[in-house]
C-alpha cells in the first residue's frame, strides 16, 4: 500500500481489537523494494506487517514466500513434482529461502534486490559456519548474472 499511514494504522489495529477472532494476514515480509535507477531501498510490505503487529499486539500468518502454506499450495493445485521445479528470484530471504524450503532446486537472479556482494558474504558466512548455519537455506542452487543466462542452454 503506497498509501499507508496513521490512519489506516489506527484503522487496522481498532479491528483487529474490535474481531479477536480475525487473522491477521501478510502476503510478505519483504524488508524493502529497490525504487529508482540508483536502487533506493524504500520501506517493503514487511515494514507495514510490522507496523501493524506492534500496534495490534498480534502476529501476521505470512502465506507469501517463504511461507510453507505456499509451498504447499502451489504442490498440490498445480500438482508439481517439488524436487523437478525450480523457483527463480531475487531475494535470498524470500525467493531462494522459498524454494530451498519447499523442496525445490533455487536460482537467484543477480539483477534485483539482492547483489554479488551479498552473495558473496552470505556463502563465507555459511562456509565459516559464523551465523552460517541458520541461513544455509538461502544459498540458491545457482546463480544467474541475469534472466537471459537461463534461456543461453536452449
Amino acid at each position: 500500500d503506497n498509501d499507508f499511514n496513521y490512519r489506516k494504522l489506527c484503522i487496522a489495529t481498532v479491528l483487529l481489537q474490535r474481531n479477536p477472532g480475525a487473522i491477521l494476514v501478510a502476503t510478505n515480509r519483504d524488508a524493502y523494494d529497490l525504487v529508482g535507477y540508483d536502487a533506493r531501498h524504500l520501506p517493503g510490505n514487511g515494514a507495514l506487517v510490522s507496523a501493524v503487529e506492534a500496534a495490534s499486539g498480534r502476529t501476521a500468518i505470512n502465506v507469501g514466500k517463504p511461507s510453507s502454506v505456499l509451498a504447499e499450495w502451489m504442490m498440490e493445485e498445480y500438482n508439481l513434482n517439488m524436487g523437478e521445479t525450480m523457483m527463480v528470484g531475487d531475494r535470498l530471504d524470500t525467493d531462494v529461502k522459498f524454494g530451498n524450503s519447499g523442496g525445490m532446486k533455487s536460482a537467484l537472479v543477480l539483477t534485483g534486490c539482492t547483489t554479488r556482494k551479498e552473495m558473496e558474504e552470505l556463502i563465507l558466512k555459511v562456509e565459516k559456519d559464523t551465523e552460517g548455519e541458520q541461513q544455509k537455506d538461502m544459498v540458491p542452487t545457482i546463480i544467474f548474472p541475469h534472466v537471459g543466462y537461463m534461456a543461453m542452454g536452449q
